[in-house]
């Protein structure tokens, strides 16, 4: 069955469009009903000011008992101290009780703000992808193994034993990628490839399903040359924007104006039309539908409105056992 996460903007308690408190509200009311499976926050430390993510995902940990929580994606896990930063994760995963997924992320590569919060920490983007990759091999070396022999590109431990142990063995890290559909074939192997060596799971956002299905065979393909088990289950989770009202222009109009008063990149009303699930539930549904029936076995819909809270209603009631109903792809199966 088709897995559903609820999106909870971080970054919308310092545009101040929400409360921490609301966000905590929205976390506990869909704690309450079965139908969702996850809740997400973003992260960033200054490129996108944000309620700090390991933080905020421990409050939502106190707040919660049932579903999965994640961080989508980490971008800054480049950033941080990879040893540190291991134990803040292990710590989260005692707290909620093995519940906590990540989905790590290299973070865009260039931009003014990007290349402001690089120079802060007096990094390059090759050196932020390097510490991504060791902090992945860290975490995972720790929720397997428990002790961890390694020499990273930026740390050598012999014999270091992480404390608190983890819950989960294995630990699940997803890989976040987002090629474009005008990449190369190189670039693709690149960013694809780092999936299939490094992630239990993918997570992806704004792609259409004809693009989902071509780089799910695509990433089929480098996991069977990584030496992958392909017949196993491997999340594959579409990150999408949501707004859902009968009104399609009245939900476009609060989409485009959340999004600006968040200061998004590309928050004009053509580009939403384009890459979110915006209006009647029919129409939210008709855009989501072929994601699922490309691959998708993980949905994380981000309410993108004055009134997320209601957004949590208005979906729960009358999107979500719609998109519950569809039939996910058996694996392999939108790749043959």
């Amino acid at each position: 069955m088709l897995e559903l996460g609820i999106v909870l903007p971080n970054s919308a308690v310092v545009a101040g469009t929400a409360t921490a408190g609301d966000l905590l509200d929205i976390a506990e009311a869909a704690d309450a009903r079965t139908e969702w499976d996850y809740a997400w926050v973003g992260d960033s430390l200054f490129s996108v000011p944000r309620l700090e993510s390991v933080v905020f995902l421990s409050a939502i940990a106190a707040r919660t008992q049932r579903m999965r929580l994640g961080i989508g994606c980490l971008a800054s896990l480049g950033l941080r101290e990879p040893l540190s930063f291991a134990v803040q994760w292990a710590s989260l995963d005692v707290i909620s009780d093995g519940r906590i997924t990540l989905a790590a992320c290299t973070g865009p590569g260039g931009g003014p703000a990007i290349e402001r919060e690089l120079a802060l920490f007096g990094l390059s983007h090759r050196e932020k992808v390097a510490r991504m990759e060791d902090a992945v091999e860290l975490l995972r070396r720790a929720g397997r193994d428990g002790r961890v022999t390694m020499r990273g590109a930026s740390f050598a431990v012999e014999d270091l034993e992480v404390q608190p142990s983890f819950v989960q063995r294995p630990l699940p890290v997803w890989i976040v990628a987002n090629p474009s559909s005008a990449a190369g074939p190189k670039t693709l192997e690149r960013v694809l490839g780092r999936v299939a060596r490094l992630g239990d799971g993918w997570m992806t956002f704004g792609s259409s399903a004809e693009v989902l299905r071509t780089r799910l065979d695509q990433l089929t393909t480098l996991r069977q040359a990584a030496g992958q088990d392909t017949s196993a289950g491997f999340p594959v989770c579409v990150y999408v924007d949501v707004n859902v009202d009968v009104d399609e222009q009245r939900a476009l109009r609060d989409a485009t104006q959340t999004a600006q008063r968040e200061g998004r990149r590309n928050a004009t009303a053509e580009a939403l039309r384009e890459t979110a699930a915006i209006g009647s539930p029919d129409r939210c549904l008709e855009f989501l539908a072929p994601l699922v029936e490309a691959g998708a076995t993980n949905v994380a819909l981000r309410p993108i409105a004055a009134r997320p809270r209601e957004q949590l209603d208005l979906l729960t009631e009358h999107l979500v056992p719609h998109l519950k109903a569809l039939r996910v792809a058996a694996p392999m199966e939108s790749v043959r």
